[in-house]
């Protein structure tokens, strides 16, 4: 079984597209969709992705068809995330913007592990109506900077990241317009909140997060992780700092996640050491890895004529 992403526009001709898709190729992390192959008709294009099972994390946190996430599984997702993001960003061979980090684009297994999908595909999801926008992504996880400039970084994707942070913390969507005026937006409604605790203006993190925290869980259940509580909060602060200069790396954001950093007065992050996630992923063995043509690794020409059948 694979999953098949139809792009919306085609973007270059058939010759950079296939350059294009041989650089999205070259991620392979444990925490990262893997594309297994492509498929070209006339103008159309998709891409052919590794299936995971468990649907989006946006599904999981908002679809009220499932149950509510428990902390372990909210945690195990905000670093499994975090490690997908830092790969992409700082250990794969061509480094990638991803550009619309959010729960839509985390992709959940049977055990909740995360994985990172659509990355590097943003310029090819524009619809083809000739609007000619700079600015390129989901409103609600657009940093400061990337609106005024339309510049896109990784200090982007960092400010993306904090909100999704959030929204595993406090179970509320980036925008919700049912709420009141000066709620609607999740990152400025939470700024305030982890502001104080940072300047002292209330007693202790955990006053601030039970503020924040998502009312569906258990309180008292979720106070034994008072420490993850406690980094994830850190952790969305960082990220969500309106200078991208002052934003720290997603390695610095999965140290903090994972313990492995304490943070000064100030938030700034010193390292105690750091842990890596590579692995082998089994899907190469399925597909025959991914050396050679690309062409060579479409699973089946039905995917081709499924996809394409009017």
């Amino acid at each position: 079984v694979v999953a098949v992403r139809r792009l919306k526009a085609v973007w270059g001709g058939e010759g950079e597209f296939r350059e294009e898709v041989e650089v999205l190729s070259r991620a392979q992390h444990r925490n990262v969709v893997m594309m297994v192959g492509f498929c070209m008709d006339g103008e159309r294009r998709a891409l052919v992705y590794e299936f995971i099972c468990n649907a989006s994390l946006a599904s999981h946190l908002y679809g009220g068809k499932m149950p509510p996430l428990d902390w372990h599984a909210r945690f195990r997702i905000a670093v499994g995330s975090a490690r997908g993001l830092r790969y992409l960003h700082e250990d794969c061979r061509v480094g990638f913007v991803h550009g619309d980090m959010r729960p839509n684009n985390i992709l959940l297994t049977h055990d909740f592990e995360p994985l990172v999908g659509d990355f590097g595909l943003a310029r090819w999801q524009m619809e083809g109506n000739g609007v000619d926008t700079r600015i390129i992504g989901t409103f609600g996880y657009l940093a400061p900077e990337y609106i005024e400039s339309g510049v896109m970084t990784e200090k982007a994707d960092v400010y993306a990241f904090g909100v999704v942070l959030l929204e595993l913390l406090t179970g509320r969507r980036a925008v919700d317009t049912a709420l009141p005026k000066g709620q609607q937006l999740l990152a400025e409604w939470a700024r305030p909140v982890l502001l104080a605790q940072r300047e002292g203006e209330l007693h202790t993190m955990a006053a601030a997060i039970e503020h924040l925290l998502d009312p569906r869980l258990d309180l008292e259940h979720t106070r034994r992780y008072s420490h993850q509580l406690d980094a994830v909060a850190h952790a969305a602060s960082l990220c969500l700092r309106r200078e991208p200069h002052s934003r720290p790396t997603m390695s610095k954001v999965l140290r903090v996640l994972e313990g492995d950093a304490v943070m000064d007065s100030g938030f700034t992050v010193h390292s105690k050491g750091s842990r890596s996630g590579r692995f082998s992923n089994p899907i190469l063995k399925r597909y025959g890895g991914l050396k050679g043509s690309l062409s060579q690794r479409i699973p089946h020409e039905a995917v081709a004529r499924a996809l394409y059948a009017e």
